[in-house]
This record gives C-alpha cells, structure tokens and sequence, in this order.
C-alpha cells in the first residue's frame, strides 16, 4: 500500500490527503516462494512409499538358508596347575655376513620359506673379485719365476757336481729357488682369503625354516657390527617351525606339578577351544627371585598351522591318564557341500560369503560328514546352495 501525499491546504486551513492514491496490492505471488513446501511435500510422500517398499524388494542381495559347522570331542578347557606363556622357537638366526657391503639382491619376504643352502641375499662383491684377479695375475707370474728359479738351481746343482761352481752360487741359486715358492705359497694364501671374502658376502639359508622378519632392502649398506644409523645388521630373521615350543613361568608354589617330561595340554588365546598334547621338556636350574618363578620349556607333540612364535598360550598339567585327549571331529552338514569336483563350501561372515575349499572323511549319519581339514567348527555354512553364488556376494539369511 503507498502512503497518501499530504498538501497543505490552500487557504490556510488544516492539509488536505489525495484518497486517490491509496492502492492495495493484489500482484500474486511468484512460484519462487513456493518451491520449498513442494519439495518438503515430495520428499515426505518419498519416504513414506519406500516404507510401504517391502525389505525384499528394496535389497537385491539374494536369501540363503545357513547351517553350523558342530565340532565334537577333543580336549575341554580344564582348570588346576596352570600358567601364561607364548610360543618361541628353539632355533632362530638372524642371518648377516662377516663383512660390510651394500646389498645388491634379497631374495626371501616375510613368509618365505627356504631349504638349508638357500641363497638368501647377496652383496656387492666387485672390489673383491678385481682383488682375486690381480692376486690371480701374480701368481701367475711367480710360478713362471719360481719354474726358472727351479730350472737354473738344477744346472747350479749339475755343474757342482763337477767342481765348475763354487759352493756360494749354488746357496744363492737354492734361496732365489726358496724364494720364488714361498712367494707362489703367500699369493695362494692371499688368493684364499680373498675368495672367503667373496664367498661371505653371499648370505646362505644355515637351517630349513620361514623367514619371519626381512630386516634390510636392497640398496642398503649392511655391517654384522657396528656401522652408523644407515647400516643394517641383518638381512633377515630365520625360524625353524619344526622347533617351536612353549616357554612359560611357573610359580615356585606350584612347582612340584612340574618334571621333565611331565604331560601338559597346550590352549592358543586365539584358538582357546582346541588343546594341543605337549610335555615339560627342560625346567631352568635356577629361579627368578623377584617374581618368584621358574622357567619351563614345553614342547608340542601335536602341530599344525596355527602355531605361530610369539602367540600367547595357557599350559595346563593333566595326570597322565588324560594326557591324550579324544582328537576333535569336525562335522558339516552334508546339505552345505557344493557341486564341485573338489570338495567346497559357502562360509557366511557379516553377510559376505567366502567359498572355503575342503576335504572330507567319513559320512557319521543324521546328515553330517566329518571335515579333515578347511573348518575348524563353529563356522556358518550356506545350505543348498547356489552354484552361481561366488566368494565376496553379499546374501540375506532366510529362516529355514
């Protein structure tokens, strides 16, 4: 609305307003201020028809029946003498060299496995090698001198014979021949010395094992002693699997449990439900004072491929009639297996599935089959499936 001019009146009285410019404004309004309520209103229908969707037509992930991998017998978590410890291996080998050199060629990585003689790592040797060929030239060149050397003391020797040389040539002729020997004898020596050089700076697999740590790259200098902050002193550290025991502290209240030979059932923290038959093999010929404790080293006699150094276990002494645990049977059911040449099956894990490779054993009824090897019990196994499902799909779970 506009506001009236006012004019003072003419003839002096009180000021007169202009009615006719009073206006209402009846312009409507544009769409511009109409556009958030629409968009507010469409966005409330969307959400109440994807509500009404059904969460089967919403997800495209297709359903599956699943079953459980049952484990039955083996060793039970037991209680009484007990103690922590980890695994450590007998024989482990920080493989280095006698001497310094740059790092030209590494040929394991962590997990590599290698045979006793396995070259492992190589250095630069080329100063080496030019040193054993000049040494090798000069040697060359003393076996010439000291076969003149031999050849002139036997015509010294043949004309003394006769009284034609007198006794002071012949003792020189014998020395220069000495001489010319000896000096072939030391180049040999040095030729040697040089070559075990040589030989020390290619780095040698000393026993059969897994390489659990590689400790240098190629290009870096390595020195087994000494050096500055860029020298490594290793290339990499050797385990020998074949070797791995338990080493734990027992205290000394209970310390009459243990003798050597003593069984024990060995449980791995990740793998609590499984115990492995070990025995006592070594007890420590003193004590630590300030923890009260004795060192013990137990060794396996069941091994398989969760044994790892450095994995936390609980030892437990049994008598000797439990000592040998029933071992365990895995059974699957038989409905999980799929129509392959090998033996396989679908594993669920947070609603992906990975396809498992396995082998089997005998069939023990009610629509189980025991595992040998794959499954370790517990797992959540696709029932009746879907050849086309593939290891990475994401599946919805279906109450059978």
């Amino acid at each position: 609305m506009t506001n009236p001019d006012t004019t003072p009146a003419s003839d002096g009285g009180s000021p007169r307003h202009d009615l006719s410019q009073l206006k209402i404004d009846r312009t409507p309004p544009t769409s511009n201020s109409r556009w958030p309520i629409l968009l507010l209103l469409m966005l409330v229908v969307g959400y109440i028809a994807w509500k009404e969707i059904p969460s089967s037509v919403q997800s495209q992930d297709p359903e599956v029946i699943t079953g459980r991998v049952q484990r039955r017998g083996g060793a039970s978590d037991r209680t009484g003498v007990a103690s922590n410890g980890y695994i450590v291996p007998r024989r482990r080998a920080s493989l280095s060299t006698d001497i310094p050199g740059r790092l030209i060629e590494l040929n394991v990585e962590e997990g590599t496995r290698v045979e006793r003689g396995d070259v492992v790592a190589r250095l630069d040797s080329r100063e080496l090698q030019a040193s054993r060929a000049r040494l090798q030239a000069d040697r060359d060149g003393s076996l010439a001198e000291a076969e003149r050397a031999r050849l002139a003391l036997e015509r010294q020797q043949s004309l003394s014979s006769t009284d034609d040389l007198s006794r002071s040539e012949l003792d020189t002729a014998r020395a220069t021949s000495l001489a010319a020997t000896a000096r072939v004898a030391s180049l040999n020596a040095s030729i040697e010395e040089v070559e075990a050089r040589i030989d020390k700076s290619t780095v040698y697999a000393p026993f059969s094992g897994i390489v659990v740590e590689k400790n240098a790259e190629v290009g870096e200098v390595v020195a087994s002693t000494g050096g500055g902050v860029n020298v490594r002193g290793s290339v990499a550290t050797l385990v020998d699997f074949e070797t791995l025991e338990v080493q734990i502290e027992l205290a000394q209240t209970t310390l009459e449990a243990a003798r050597t030979g003593a069984p024990v059932l060995i449980y791995l923290d990740a793998y609590p439900d499984k115990g492995y038959r070990g025995r006592i093999r070594q007890i420590w010929p003193t004590a630590n004072r300030s923890k009260a404790t004795v060192e013990l080293r137990a060794e396996f006699i069941d091994r398989d491929e969760k044994l790892l150094p450095e994995l936390g276990v609980r030892v437990v002494f049994v008598p000797e009639s439990e000592a040998n645990p029933t071992p365990p049977q895995v059974l699957l059911p038989i409905r999980a297996l799929l129509a392959t040449e090998q033996p396989q099956v679908l594993v669920v894990r947070n609603g992906i599935i990975e396809m498992r490779a396995i082998t089997l054993r005998d069939d023990v009824g009610d629509g189980f089959i025991e595992v040998g090897s794959g499954l370790i019990g517990g797992e959540t196994v696709v029932l009746d499936p879907d050849p086309a499902l593939r290891s990475g799909d994401r599946i919805q779970v279906r109450s059978p």
